[in-house]
């Protein structure tokens, strides 16, 4: 086969496969999203935890201050 013949073959193939794929993104954002929503509702959202330790830490400098 001639080099051209090669790079026609490489384009159609490049082609096809996008449109293939077309839409492909898509899914894979609607799928994450999706997971992302239903491990939150398992596990809760992820600042929670950092939320309630600022929470307690700001409480614990508040009793210090007013002790001194």
């Amino acid at each position: 086969m001639s080099l051209t013949k090669y790079v026609l073959v490489g384009i159609l193939a490049l082609g096809s496969s996008a449109a293939l794929a077309e839409g492909g993104a898509e899914r894979s954002k609607q799928f994450w999203e999706n997971f992302r929503l239903t491990q939150e509702q398992i596990h809760g959202k992820k600042d929670q935890a950092f939320v309630a330790a600022d929470a307690q830490k700001q409480d614990e400098a508040r009793q210090q201050v007013v002790k001194e």
